[in-house]
């Protein structure tokens, strides 16, 4: 991966020009496109911006005419292709993934990930996977796992009784890797969050409640948990979209509850979904956040630091949404790790199709991400 890395600094410096040249022809043909048919550029009936639209008729045009590759001239800072966290047969549509990374390989694999698969926001399928690496790129299903680790709820109703946001963690006092889910019932008027354990990334015990709330009082959305020090730390977001925390000695009573504040560069901006990780910096989150519900699909990703958690630094954005490529309707759940001086950030994306991904951009500075441009699979 490093080498792949060096490689792709050298390639992206390239097609910096190619950058430069395709703003221009974007330009131009952005204000053709203003010119385009009525019916064509204002579909749906409420007028909404359609440049969803508007950049792949270009992006055609522009291919076609000049004979260029979108793929290599697009948003620097975004992934070109999705990565493949699939079951080899069709695209699950990847979401909300959480990573891990080892010093030395566990079980076999340096690096861990969790996500759910999430096919045109069908909450069906909204459940636990795990897949490993040795290389950040390269996402297997490790031999005799089998996914779904926890599969749909008995009773299953969309937007009703589901499951959704996965997150793992490893506790290094027990040497167990363990993965946290949400599950909701509003028919019952609940939310929990339940814990699976695993000692060799395999085989996982039977789920157990954590934390139960009322669901019409309070949620916990996107739950981010943190071993730190024989203490569970817990970061989530609330009914009302404050960011929570909490903390618990024994991992199933959590107290000390608060409110983490954070300041967004966009005025009036709600927070959606969340990731923590600690480092020599102190605490580093990841959020995506809109202004109207109607945008939760079509977000930004915003970075904020912290040294004692509780003030937080003024958020920037580092991901937005990219012109023509496969996330260019917005970014949804991230997930980073920090690793030898370098920032891995895997991101959840979304189409104008609404179908789904995770993709890798990385960087020294997280500010300044480089979009990964293998491609690794045909999904």
């Amino acid at each position: 991966m490093k080498q792949e890395i060096e490689t792709l600094k050298k390639k992206n410096q390239k097609l910096k020009k190619w950058n430069i040249i395709f703003i221009i022809i974007i330009c131009i043909g952005f204000l053709g496109a203003l010119s385009l048919p009525y019916a064509y550029i204002n579909k749906d009936k409420i007028g909404k911006s359609t440049i969803g639209q508007r950049m792949n008729y270009l992006k055609n045009k522009v291919n076609s005419k000049y004979n260029l590759n979108y793929d290599y001239i697009e948003n620097m800072h975004n992934a070109a292709y999705k990565l493949n966290l699939n079951d080899g047969k069709t695209d699950i549509q990847a979401t909300h993934p959480k990573v891990l990374n080892f010093k030395e390989k566990w079980n076999g694999y340096k690096y861990w990930l969790t996500f759910s698969p999430y096919p045109y926001g069908n909450d069906k399928y909204e459940n636990p996977h795990i897949v490993a690496s040795n290389d950040l790129i390269n996402w297997e299903i490790p031999a005799g796992l089998k996914n779904p680790i926890e599969p749909a709820p008995e009773g299953y109703k969309h937007e009703v009784v589901y499951n959704s946001d996965p997150h793992i963690l490893y506790n290094e006092d027990t040497n167990k890797m363990e993965l946290y889910f949400r599950y909701v019932n509003e028919a019952n008027n609940e939310v929990i969050i339940y814990r699976k354990t695993t000692s060799d990334g395999i085989n996982w015990s039977d789920k157990e409640k954590i934390i139960t709330e009322v669901f019409k009082n309070d949620d916990f959305m996107s739950p981010a948990f943190i071993y730190d020090n024989g203490t569970y730390k817990m970061w989530a977001v609330g009914k009302d979209l404050r960011v929570r925390y909490m903390e618990s000695k024994d991992g199933y009573n959590y107290t000390n509850e608060k409110t983490i504040e954070l300041k967004y560069p966009i005025s009036g901006l709600q927070t959606w979904h969340l990731d923590v990780i600690k480092t020599e910096k102190g605490y580093e989150l990841l959020t995506v956040a809109y202004k109207y519900h109607k945008d939760r699909n079509s977000m930004n990703l915003y970075y904020f630091n912290s040294k004692d958690n509780n003030e937080y630094s003024k958020g920037i954005i580092i991901l937005r949404p990219s012109l023509i490529s496969w996330d260019n309707r917005g970014i949804y759940r991230s997930s980073f790790i920090y690793e030898d001086g370098v920032y891995y950030v895997y991101y959840s994306g979304i189409d104008t199709n609404f179908v789904r991904g995770v993709g890798l951009s990385y960087g020294e500075h997280i500010e300044n991400l480089i979009g990964s441009n293998i491609k690794e699979s045909n999904f």
